[in-house]
């Protein structure tokens, strides 16, 4: 059955030394007890030099001791990483209360998609380096510098971009395309880094960082400003140019890091091959690695899950918070509910990674699927309900609407967040380290093609059915929103245009059946991937080098 209980702790499978030697990689001394593909570490460090076994056996017995600085940089950088992310949504926010089309902002909504075609130039950003700096370095601090100088410039001509006579949404999509540029480029970094920055039985907890990170960031520069700029603390201008400046600071804090060439539990002889396989790795090789790594049996099947899995959920993830926008609710009420839902977000991965961390992650997927699919129907209710009088100077909104627009937030996003960390886990677990960041990457961008070709699609074909109206004008003859000129009449005459309903609601129903659909098909694929060993995800050859 689909099962909404606890998911039973993963059970560890015991290899035999003989099997570690045959599929002798960095990749292989990841799996670990932490990703539950070996029994002991005793049977792991038999025959090694004792300096080595030592030292590996007092960095395991410290806990989390010897990665807390790791940890801590990891968190800075994907919080970095969601800040922009933030921005951009309340930059959507703004103009959608501007007057901005579902087509308009499915424009805007382009520019994130750097993200879902990072693969296109992440063999570069892990093949040249500069030595002396290190791997991830190179790329790091002249990406936190560009990213900084991009937000001041963004930060003084926002008059000129947004405004009550129009938006030029174009010029916006362009500037922020560039930033998610950078964002997307600091990420191949970062998850590369990830993989050899934290020890072999702490680095499951490289997926966990990525969504406290991307969630604490999102959190403070979307539900943040949204809250400050209600009751007028600050404004959009001044809080781009704050973390413009926090993002040019960060750069100091990454070259503070000392970079190793490869992850810390591995013998002299093997760190001194993978270092040495790493830097004579040139561009065409590791564009021919990507290829070769694509070319996979078992990443074929893992991007076809991927690609797919947004599909039931687009609709309600997609377009719910601008219904209630445009049905009235206040966008500070909308920012305190996602700040009162953020601890959820941020703990939740903490806890859920006893199941994640484990070998079998997407178990946490496909037991919870079903009720995911059941709770997104709430959408739908949450939008029917929102008191009529909400518009009226003076309206009132109930507690008790608020309560359950609360529950259903915080219920949906806790699942949301399950299955993103399970995703991510299993990344980690499969991504072959030899390979650098290229692996991690070519899978976090199936997986964000994944989500954001159904992101913008929705917007697109919502729009393009919905019928558009003018609400609460002073015209009585202006009532329709179908054409720019009617559009700008609507607004001129103080009304706002409202898309009809229905199309969103019927897509809205339908994601229990579309969801359904996707799991008899994806279950037995997935339950495959789980199974096996790493050896199906390795490419044999490393070419080009």
């Amino acid at each position: 059955g689909t099962g909404t209980g606890t998911p039973p702790r993963p059970t560890m499978v015991h290899r035999t030394r003989a099997h570690v030697r045959r599929n002798s990689s960095a990749a292989d001394l990841l799996e670990g007890n932490v990703l539950g593909d070996y029994g002991t570490d005793e049977d792991y460090y038999v025959n090694e030099p004792e300096d080595d076994k030592s030292r590996t056996s007092k960095k395991q017995a410290a806990g989390f001791r010897g990665d807390y600085g790791s940890i801590a940089l990891l968190l800075l950088l994907y919080t970095l990483q969601g800040v922009p992310m933030g921005l951009s949504a309340s930059v959507g926010f703004i103009l959608q209360e501007k007057g901005a089309s579902y087509a308009e902002l499915g424009i805007f909504s382009l520019a994130s998609w750097p993200f879902s075609l990072k693969i296109l130039w992440a063999p570069v950003v892990d093949s040249l380096f500069v030595k002396q700096i290190g791997q991830r370095k190179t790329w790091l601090i002249p990406l936190q510098l560009a990213v900084g100088f991009s937000l001041l410039y963004l930060a003084n001509h926002l008059g000129q971009l947004i405004s009550q006579k129009g938006s030029d949404v174009k010029t916006l999509a362009v500037i922020f395309l560039w930033i998610y540029v950078l964002l997307a480029s600091q990420d191949i970094a970062v998850d590369g880094w990830a993989l050899t920055m934290l020890s072999k039985k702490n680095v499951g907890l490289a997926s966990t960082c990525n969504s406290v990170g991307q969630t604490a960031g999102f959190f403070v520069s979307f539900t943040g400003f949204l809250l400050l700029n209600a009751y007028g603390s600050v404004g959009l201008g001044g809080f781009i140019t704050f973390w413009g400046v926090v993002f040019l600071c960060s750069a100091f804090f990454v070259a503070l890091k000392r970079e190793a060439g490869t992850g810390a539990i591995v013998t002299a002889s093997e760190r001194f091959k993978q270092t040495e396989g790493l830097n004579n790795l040139t561009v065409v090789g590791a564009y021919k690695q990507a290829l070769s790594i694509a070319r996979l049996p078992s990443v074929l099947t893992l991007s076809a899950v991927l690609l797919t899995r947004a599909i039931a959920f687009s609709a309600a993830e997609t377009l719910t918070t601008l219904k209630l926008l445009e049905r009235g609710v206040p966008k500070q009420h909308m920012a305190t509910l996602s700040a009162a839902m953020t601890p959820v977000s941020i703990m939740l991965p903490v806890y859920i990674s006893r199941w994640t961390a484990g070998s079998r992650p997407l178990d946490c997927v496909t037991k919870t699927w079903m009720l995911r699919t059941v709770v997104a129907l709430g959408a739908s209710v949450v939008v029917l309900y929102v008191p009529s009088n909400i518009s009226e100077e003076g309206g009132y909104i109930p507690w008790t609407y608020y309560g359950f627009l609360y529950a259903w937030l915080s219920i949906y996003a806790g699942l949301n967040t399950v299955h993103f960390v399970s995703f991510m886990s299993f990344y980690s677990k499969v991504s072959d380290e030899t390979m650098g960041g290229t692996y991690m990457t070519l899978l976090n961008t199936v997986s964000n093609l994944g989500y954001k070709w159904c992101e913008t699609g929705t917007m697109f074909l919502i729009d393009a059915v919905s019928e558009k109206t003018c609400v609460g004008g002073s015209t009585p003859a202006v009532t329709a929103c179908a054409t720019e000129t009617a559009k700008t009449q609507c607004v001129s005459s103080g009304g706002t245009c409202r898309t009809s309903d229905w199309p969103f609601h019927v897509a809205v129903c339908l994601t229990p059946v579309v969801g359904f659909v996707w799991l008899q098909l994806a279950r037995q694929p997935m339950d495959k991937l789980q199974k096996g060993g790493k050896a199906k995800w390795k490419v044999r050859k490393s070419p080009g080098r």
